[in-house]
């Protein structure tokens, strides 16, 4: 099994050799393009990510435990069955990532593109995401809770059958996305909009909502038990 230091692992991907499940812990990759590189299920704990270009790359089941992500570009980059916990990406590049399955942990997300992520089935707990665009993303079964969402952009994104739950929603926008079977229960809800959004059988079970817009939205069954709704705009 060869053992990779920075210039053979810039080298191995250069020419377009796959490196999945190697060891790569504790090296200092920073500023190397390793755009479009295989490295599934390596091994990057540890490792310095700063300015590191990962562009269009596999890194599906990669471990990023002690990783350093600072200006980190992973647009376009599969980020599949990973786990980042108690870090900062708002310095990172996002567009366009694919994270499904993945699990975000106390992980701060601020100011950042996130149009057309493909997030279906990840797990988002105790983090915040503020100043986001994720418009025409699909978080399809996903689960974001005991999160703070704040000045995010959700429109046009596909939402069925996610649960956002216990989380605190404030002026952000669910227009023209599909909410079908989504949760919010026990949420709160601060100047949001949904408007013309599909809104079939959404949970709002026990959710505050405070100037919630509703107006042009596709409403079926929804859920309202202990539900308090002040200034709704429909």
């Amino acid at each position: 099994m060869p053992v990779y230091d920075r210039q053979s692992l810039f080298d191995a991907v250069s020419n377009g050799q796959p490196v999945e499940s190697e060891d790569l812990h504790g090296l200092d990759l920073s500023e190397l393009d390793l755009g479009g590189a295989n490295l599934r299920g390596s091994d990057l704990r540890n490792t310095n990510l700063t300015g590191t270009n990962f562009q269009e790359s596999h890194l599906e089941r990669v471990m990023f435990e002690g990783a350093i992500f600072n200006k980190t570009d992973f647009s376009g980059a599969h980020l599949t069955e990973v786990t980042l916990k108690d870090m900062d990406l708002s310095s990172c590049i996002l567009t366009r990532l694919t994270a499904i399955d993945s699990h975000f942990v106390r992980v701060v997300f601020s100011g950042l593109d996130m149009t057309k992520a493909r997030l279906s089935g990840a797990v988002i707990l105790y983090s915040t995401l503020k100043d986001l665009n994720l418009t025409d993303a699909n978080l399809e079964g996903a689960k974001v809770l005991f999160c703070t969402v704040e000045s995010c952009i959700l429109d046009n994104c596909t939402l069925t059958e996610a649960n956002l739950g216990l989380t605190r929603f404030i002026k952000t926008s669910f227009n023209k996305s599909n909410l079908t079977s989504a949760s919010f229960m026990a949420s709160t809800l601060e100047n949001v909009q949904m408007k013309d959004a599909v809104l079939d059988k959404v949970d709002l079970t026990l959710t505050l909502a405070q100037g919630l817009d509703v107006s042009g939205a596709k409403q079926k069954g929804i859920i309202m038990e202990g539900t308090k709704v002040k200034n709704l705009i429909r």
